[in-house]
């Protein structure tokens, strides 16, 4: 019901039990600001004793919180055809519902530190803002600096030491799936990168080029295909990396869906997998453990990673200044590699 048409008798009830008249009602749950904030208060109170809640605005005036974080993702809307990104949110919001807050999506790309994002984050509408796949610190630093509670999903660069973050040690991800492939008899590895224009991407990256150096094989950097996470990239790239290098046995993909794309252009050439070419991924979404052959991959806790980043947010808002954490993957061995 909306709060400008409520009953003469609801106003008339809160009114009476907060000792002010219908048309101080009336302005609060229209969020008139005007209204001094004992009045305010005691409106809200009357109206909390006979089971009604008031629209957000007027619960923000009252409390000076909207109830609502943002979540941004630094991307365009086809970001949101990867599972993981479902995944992610559903863990934040699974932790701030739990503490009566809801969650606000954002997908758009982040370029301009002074848009209709930048303008929306700064204009008191939310009560926190939980960054991810951040291409640059500018907006990020910029919200923080405004004085609202930020986290970022992933590791920030060295010049934003203050910004409180929660990521999945990605280093240690690429550098096991990698690994993988070399101890499995693998000769000539590819990867395929994710975006390495965010933190995930480029560690992922250096985990790859770790693996070749602790197992004492030179890097060729035309076996590394520089990606954007999605299937249409990473299949055009290996069937590019197929016919430059005709002797890969092995693909680490810096997700799973690059990694199925990979197994997709790997049989359109005619070739096997894992009897060929082996194929590793990174996530352990739902997609790699339904597809076949069942996809090897590097896990990571990717509800963890949006729960983490919620409860971090809960603490900033709290008054604290909670540690940044890194979680940890795993490798998980199926018929792919």
């Amino acid at each position: 019901m909306n709060d400008s048409t409520l009953p003469r008798s609801t106003y008339a009830e809160i009114s009476e039990l907060a000792g002010v008249s219908k048309s101080t009602v009336s302005r609060v749950f229209n969020g008139d600001s005007r209204v001094h904030p004992d009045r305010v208060a005691a409106v809200f109170e009357a109206a909390k004793q006979i089971g009604y809640r008031p629209n957000r605005a007027a619960r923000a005036l009252s409390t000076g919180r909207t109830g609502l974080i943002a979540v941004v993702i630094d991307d365009d809307v086809s970001a949101l055809g990867d599972p993981f990104w479902g995944m992610v949110t559903s863990g934040v919001s699974r932790v701030l519902m739990q503490n009566g807050l809801q969650t606000l999506l954002m997908v758009a790309p982040l370029d301009d530190d002074d848009g209709p994002v930048a303008h929306y984050l700064e204009s008191n509408e939310v009560d926190g803002v939980i960054f991810a796949q951040v291409h640059k610190d500018t907006l990020v630093r910029k919200v923080a600096k405004s004085g609202v509670p930020v986290v970022v999903i992933g590791t920030p660069s060295d010049d934003a030491t203050d910004i409180h973050f929660v990521d999945t040690n990605n280093v240690a991800g690429g550098y096991m799936g990698t690994n993988h492939l070399f101890k499995i008899g693998c000769k000539t590895v590819a990867t395929i990168t994710g975006d390495i224009g965010t933190s995930a991407g480029l560690h992922r990256l250096k985990g790859f080029e770790l693996a070749h150096k602790e197992n004492n094989v030179k890097l060729n950097k035309n076996l590394i295909a520089y990606g954007n996470w999605s299937f249409d990239s990473a299949k055009i790239l290996m069937l590019r990396l197929l016919a430059s290098n005709p002797d890969i046995d092995g693909v680490f993909a810096a997700n799973d869906i690059s990694a199925m794309a990979a197994i997709a252009a790997i049989e359109e050439r005619g070739k096997r997998v894992p009897d060929d070419i082996a194929v590793v991924g990174f996530d352990d979404t739902l997609v790699s453990q339904t597809s076949r052959p069942a996809l090897t991959t590097v896990k990571q806790d990717i509800v963890g990673l949006g729960q983490a980043a919620a409860e971090a947010m809960l603490e900033i808002i709290s008054g604290e200044k909670p540690d940044s954490r890194i979680l940890s993957t795993e490798l998980i061995i199926r018929q792919s590699a």
